[in-house]
């Protein structure tokens, strides 16, 4: 297929950039980037590339060009994109909308050199008033985990925390679209006189290993060789080092705080406090709710079949195989299904077939296993430390209402009256302040961590931490 350009120059325009220099602006909607570069060949014709860095387009050139001094037009067919913009302050900036494929983003370009790393202002930014380490250390399964570590100016010892991750695959930094949490709250507790570790999950940056091969209790020991290597720096004070986990990682954080003598304090974000059965209940029927276009009879239908699936899982003792108990109790579920919730479930064309094997082999695997056979009342009660559990109120994937409430119960249960359980309005999971608060918004939010969860867990590690 042959692509034509066109390029037109309006009457009043002045070229930008008559020589080989390219002159480029940037700008960035909350997770996605856009580069617009105006070059001219030596015989004088103007050219425009775009770069769309999160979608995987580098420096497409238009086919469509039309340029004046007071507005830009480009249009790039095979890319399916339009950018129209307006100059201003003499073509410092550019206000423009870029559509793609039908969906209109509005851009504040401002003019750079080079293409730059995304931006959120509440990122952590240099300089530092501390002290930061690349270090390593072993742990179980020949694991060498890798990570950073934040120490306070002065003189120490200084109590200290580790970091733990949630479910899925994360750098140190906890970084999902250009948002670093974990180093948001690092920075702020190293500030505050804490030391902090962070660290690459197995298999992820630095850390070698195989992430998906591991489990909760894997995570645990990870996080235990963390506190052991903490334990080993001169500038810790060994009594007073704490676990903060977020989600899955809260969950390995209250695990902790009931089996490591080392641990004398938790702080839980969003992590689990029911089963996991429970967990996977709550999780998928909140996220189904705030799906777009989900009505609440087809939410039911999904759910009759989830919970169907969920608690077969959950019924099959660990050593015994899945395959066929989950067949039958799939097989049986459809048989008693009408054609209508078949559809409503997406069963049609085969997709029944699909879903099943994808599910069976999610099942099946010792992460999925054991996370679903998780029961809190075997570690929290046994908890004798301080406690923080915070949570947002529009957390979809470790709702607040049931988790808090269970993690309340059980401490209550266990007799330890040093805690405080926090719900926090508007924060999702991320502990960003959302909007429509689904999924989907969670990369372009401007939040990478909420300032008041912050303030949260440094007024209260002031009132149970000791400083030397």
């Amino acid at each position: 297929m042959l692509h034509f350009k066109t390029i037109a120059l309006l009457s009043s325009v002045t070229l930008i950039g008559c020589t080989s220099s390219p002159h480029a602006w940037q700008g960035q909607s909350g997770s996605k980037r856009v580069f617009i570069e105006l070059k001219t060949t030596p015989e004088g014709t103007p050219q425009a590339f775009l770069s769309l860095p999160e979608q995987w387009i580098d420096k497409a050139q238009a086919d469509t060009l039309v340029l004046s001094d007071e507005s830009i037009l480009a249009i790039f067919n095979r890319e399916n994109i339009r950018f129209e913009g307006a100059f201003h302050s003499g073509k410092d900036s550019i206000q423009a909308e870029v559509t793609t494929y039908g969906k209109i983003r509005e851009f504040t370009l401002g003019k750079v050199d080079s293409l730059r790393p995304i931006y959120f202002s509440q990122n952590p930014h240099p300089p530092y008033p501390y002290h930061s380490e690349e270090i390593t250390y072993v742990s179980c399964d020949s694991i060498q985990v890798a990570g950073t570590l934040t120490i306070p100016s002065g003189k120490g010892p200084f109590p200290a925390a580790i970091i733990i991750s949630g479910t899925g695959k994360q750098d140190r930094d906890g970084t999902f679209s250009g948002h670093k949490p974990f180093f948001k709250i690092a920075d702020y507790l190293t500030r505050q006189g804490f030391i902090v570790l962070r660290t690459d999950d197995r298999g992820t940056g630095k850390t070698n290993g195989i992430y998906e091969e591991a489990t909760t209790c894997d995570f645990a020991r990870d996080a235990q060789a963390g506190i052991d290597y903490l334990k080993q720096r001169p500038e810790t004070d060994t009594k007073h080092i704490g676990v903060i986990g977020h989600s899955e990682g809260g969950q390995v954080a209250l695990m902790l705080g009931a089996d490591s003598p080392d641990v004398s304090f938790v702080i839980s974000l969003a992590g689990v406090g029911v089963d996991g059965l429970q967990i996977l209940k709550l999780q998928n029927k909140a996220i189904l709710r705030t799906t777009p276009g989900m009505t609440p009879e087809r939410v039911d239908q999904f759910m009759s079949l989830f919970n169907t699936l969920f608690d077969k899982v959950h019924a099959v003792p660990l050593e015994q195989p899945l395959d066929i108990p989950l067949r039958q109790a799939f097989d049986q579920w459809v048989a008693q299904q009408d054609e209508a919730t078949l559809k409503a479930v997406n069963f049609n064309d085969g997709r029944d077939e699909m879903f099943f094997s994808r599910y069976l082999h999610q099942a099946q695997g010792r992460w999925y296993r054991e996370m679903i056979n998780y029961d809190p009342e075997n570690y929290i009660p046994r908890i004798r430390k301080p406690v923080l559990a915070l949570n947002g109120d529009k957390d979809i994937m470790v709702p607040a209402k049931e988790n808090l409430e269970s993690i309340k119960q059980l401490l209550d249960k266990g007799g330890n009256t040093r805690y405080k359980i926090v719900e926090l309005p508007g924060l999702n999971h991320m502990f960003q302040h959302c909007k429509e608060c689904t999924r989907e918004e969670i990369p372009d939010l401007e939040d990478v961590f909420s300032e008041e969860a912050l303030q949260i867990m440094g007024d209260w590690l002031r009132e149970n931490v000791e400083f030397r």
